[in-house]
């Protein structure tokens, strides 16, 4: 592999996740030059309406029925802009997903992912209107072996809180959150019992993420992925989830200068988000990304005093990466050490994962120093959290963003520092491949599952990412339980 540019295979997987966005529904700015989108409803089709920056059929999509922003109830179907009893071609099935026009939300609508892969036809629920003959009904809906449900539901030991927000010893809003201090952060909370299986949340409403991440402000939660504008939904029990404004109504004035100096730049919308809380502010790391196939890249940092007041100010770039590089400035994920010292991973393809120290607001030294704390043949999207004395790091093998035949799988190793040596369960360096499996698709309902998150809500623990359906390649929003074992290890559970 050489230093400027992708394998061909990573280079493949890039320009799928392009055609695929672009082709499921009408995305204004798929094709311009430079990319920044400035849809308004007289771009849109007819029968389309500008929903945060995306055309959305509001005749059929049953998460803005009749207009932006109008879900219908569970069961229901949106049928010539009305939300009508009975489900047309959706996923049904116990704890499945209803609707004609698939699973898809407000600003999720073929913006964050693979969908139209598989799109349409019997059993697809993607791609426009994507309803299908009967759905993915199958026995029980999409759920695996069991199911989502599991016996009483979601809980697990000792149930899923969440309503109430991320409390736990000292609290915890996300990956990243600076809430606690010393080595004991995080024992009491997450606990297995030695024998139970993590249950997968059956969620309901918007379900669709590509590279989700989560944060939680007062009492709210808030889930942000891939898409035009840094799309978003908001839960208070992490299972039920109801469309949000995106994250910017516009991208900021580093963004127009910064595409014009590239050539032949194909930037279509922000990449892989990562939310989280220090320093007494919500930060938000995304990527923009000029070239598919090509690192040159650059991380914007984003802060605000409250999620819910939507008002996220664009400090610019902490680092770029111009093709020279022998790494990629994308994926980042922030996290901290016992003591709240901020630390930027990130990292696709090339030399691997790396990761620099943050100034205490977020933002980046003037020259920050690299460490490689992970490599692999395919390796991106790193994940920081600290529990009980250990720094641990998810990270995702294989590939994405090819539907049903994605590879994506996650995995994990530790330290007793934030900067390395992570190692995983066998102690083999993530440096040398190492990374022990936490999850991977079944073969059955699910393809492949990768990029993922970790959020804490009351004495539980959760492992989020997206996961591509079996059945037509959809890419959708998965929780499960992720508890600690004796030794210290995260319990592998979903997919």
């Amino acid at each position: 592999m050489s230093s400027t540019r992708l394998a061909p295979s990573r280079a493949r997987s890039r320009f799928v996740r392009a055609a695929a966005m672009c082709s499921a529904v009408v995305v204004v700015g798929c094709s311009a030059a430079n990319g920044t989108d400035d849809t308004d409803s007289e771009d849109c089709a007819t029968g389309q309406e500008d929903c945060g920056g995306v055309c959305v059929d509001t005749l059929s999509d049953p998460y803005n029925c009749g207009g932006c922003g109008i879900a219908c109830a569970a069961g229901q179907s949106c049928v010539d802009g009305v939300c009508q009893d009975g489900s047309t071609g959706g996923t049904t099935g116990a704890g499945g997903l209803t609707g004609s026009g698939g699973d898809l939300g407000s600003g999720g609508m073929g913006i964050g992912g693979d969908l139209g892969v598989g799109g349409t036809g019997t059993g697809g629920d993607l791609g426009v209107g994507g309803q299908g003959t009967g759905g993915d009904q199958g026995t029980g809906g999409d759920q695996g072996t069991g199911g989502d449900q599991g016996t009483g539901g979601d809980q697990g030991t000792g149930g899923d809180q969440g309503v109430g927000g991320d409390q736990g010893t000292g609290g915890d809003q996300g990956t990243g959150g600076d809430q606690g201090t010393g080595d004991d952060y995080l024992c009491d909370v997450g606990v297995w019992d030695g024998s139970s299986t993590p249950q997968v949340l059956n969620l309901s409403g918007n379900t669709f993420a590509h590279d989700p991440t989560i944060v939680e402000a007062n009492g709210t939660f808030y889930r942000y992925w891939t898409g035009n504008r840094i799309p978003s939904a908001t839960s208070t029990d992490l299972r039920n989830w109801s469309n949000a404004p995106a994250a910017i109504s516009s991208y900021a004035s580093w963004v127009d200068p910064w595409l014009a100096g590239v050539p032949a730049n194909d930037f279509n919308f922000p990449w892989a988000p990562d939310a989280s809380y220090f320093g007494g502010q919500y930060h938000i790391y995304s990527t923009f990304s000029a070239i598919f196939g090509d690192n040159v890249s650059c991380i914007t940092h984003l802060t605000t005093d409250d999620p819910g007041a939507n008002d996220w100010t664009d400090h610019g770039p902490v680092i770029c990466t111009d093709g020279s590089e022998n790494y990629n400035a994308i994926d980042a994920d922030a996290g901290q050490t016992f003591d709240g010292t901020p630390y930027l991973s990130f990292g696709s393809f090339w030399n691997g994962i790396m990761l620099f120290q943050l100034n205490a607001d977020g933002s980046a030294p003037s020259d920050p120093s690299l460490t490689n704390i992970a490599r692999n043949s395919s390796i991106e999207a790193p994940v920081l959290f600290r529990r009980c004395g250990w720094y641990y790091l998810f990270v995702s093998f294989g590939r994405c963003c090819e539907g049903a035949n994605s590879t994506y799988n996650v995995r994990v190793g530790r330290s007793d520092s934030i900067l390395g040596p992570y190692v995983d369960r066998d102690g083999i360096d993530m440096l040398d491949g190492g990374g022990t499996l936490m999850v991977e698709g079944d073969g059955v309902n699910y393809a492949a599952a990768g990029h993922s998150d970790v959020v804490v809500a009351g004495d539980m623990i959760y492992h989020l990412y997206h996961a591509y359906r079996q059945s037509n390649g959809a890419a959708e929003f998965r929780i499960v339980e992720m508890p600690f074992d004796e030794d210290g290890w995260p319990v592998p559970g979903g997919p």
